[in-house]
């Protein structure tokens, strides 16, 4: 199993959602431990090495590090703030 690393920030970000959207986020990470590729993940081509989901009309951003199996959460934002 990978471990998931958030930042200060990242939680930061988190507590500021609504409780749903923040628990659906959460699914999503904890799921990020088990399998860090999962189905419709995308490695986004404007930066080097990072993925990301979807969580309805939210983005997560991501760094994969196989050789410490690490996930670290780089970035999470509504689709319209993500790509800026």
């Amino acid at each position: 199993m990978y471990r998931v690393i958030l930042s200060a920030r990242i939680e930061k970000s988190l507590r500021s959602l609504d409780r749903s959207l923040r628990n659906r986020i959460l699914s999503a990470l904890i799921a990020l431990a088990t399998d860090p590729r999962p189905p419709g993940c995308i490695k986004i081509k404007s930066e080097d090495g990072v993925w990301r989901i979807r969580v309805g009309d939210y983005r997560t951003g991501y760094v994969i590090d196989d050789a410490a199996i690490t996930v670290t959460i780089v970035r999470i934002g509504n689709r319209s703030d993500f790509y800026d």
